[in-house]
């Protein structure tokens, strides 16, 4: 009798362990962390590490260490592998971690382990890398679009990320979707980003790379907001056709309602709502005339 008892006690024990315990899949996606070091041993203080993740070999998504599940607290830092699109056992990981006080830095390169917990210490050294690319506004432009200017440094290319802004998470690359590291981004600033949707707003980041291939630290956050007028669509129909000369000349001349987007009807970017502007319009849509030019804002008494 007591052997049974014994026997069904062991068998519950270890299924409660095989309902408690994660699967090896599971595990797979787990967190990566750390400790991080200065060259001489000092620990950095917050604020001075910052750092860039990407899996399998691709930037296409990144993460860096103010997203959701990632950040670096007095020494430590840390990473959580189940918040990219895709983590599992043995994917490439990447990460780049610099000191922006001191200028030391590191490079991460490895596997993602079977395990659930997976501890990476850093010690940073010196060497030199791109600066943090400073300098970064944009604005919303017709289209919709959003264009981003930033500083340029002469023999740096640069990578652009995005996400929404009412995201932590990812940020994914825009300049090349595909996110291949062997295509060394943009080489001059503005940058236009065609891909926004209506009025919405996002967050930016930047990343230089330098000829041997070095990424250097994210930029700043950058917030904007694009815009949903086209120029010269002055009725806000969403293409350019004899009405707007209608509506332009109604809300004019005659009293009739404002555009829904002003700037949309201050084509030839002179800074005055006139017949000009009309003459201009006609130009470009019927006679081959240069592009419109809307301003990105305008004030309309």
């Amino acid at each position: 009798m007591y052997i049974g008892k014994f026997i069904r006690i062991c068998f519950c024990f270890l299924l409660l362990l095989a309902i408690i315990s994660p699967t090896k899949n599971i595990f797979a996606q787990g967190d990566i962390f750390g400790n991080v070091a200065n060259s001489d041993a000092s620990t950095p203080a917050n604020g001075e590490i910052t750092f860039c993740g990407y899996l399998e070999g691709t930037d296409e998504e990144i993460k860096i260490e103010s997203c959701v599940g990632a950040g670096y607290d007095n020494g430590n830092w840390y990473d959580f592998l189940p918040n990219y699109l895709s983590a599992t056992e043995g994917d490439l990981f990447n990460f780049h971690f610099y000191n922006i006080v001191n200028g030391e830095n590191y490079y991460l390169s490895g596997t993602i382990d079977s395990g659930g917990f997976q501890q990476e210490n850093i010690v940073l050294f010196s060497s030199t890398l791109p600066d943090k690319p400073d300098g970064l506004k944009g604005k919303g432009i017709s289209g919709p679009a959003v264009e981003i200017e930033w500083t340029t440094v002469s023999g740096l290319t640069y990578h652009i990320y995005r996400r929404d802004a009412s995201s932590n998470g990812s940020f994914f690359r825009i300049d090349d979707p595909s996110g291949s590291l062997s295509n060394s981004g943009v080489t001059s600033s503005p940058f236009t980003d065609n891909t926004v949707g209506g009025t919405s707003t996002y967050h930016y980041l930047i990343i230089a790379e330098n000829g041997s291939g070095d990424l250097g630290p994210h930029s700043d956050l950058l917030i904007q907001t694009s815009t949903t007028f086209m120029c010269g669509d002055v009725d806000n129909s969403g293409s350019l056709n004899i009405l707007d000369i209608v509506y332009f000349i109604n809300f004019k001349y005659k009293g009739g309602p404002l555009p829904d987007y002003i700037e949309s009807a201050e084509v030839n970017g002179d800074g005055a709502l006139n017949v000009l502007d009309l003459v201009y319009w006609i130009n470009f849509k019927y006679k081959g005339g240069p592009d419109l030019r809307c301003p990105d804002e305008f004030d309309y008494p």
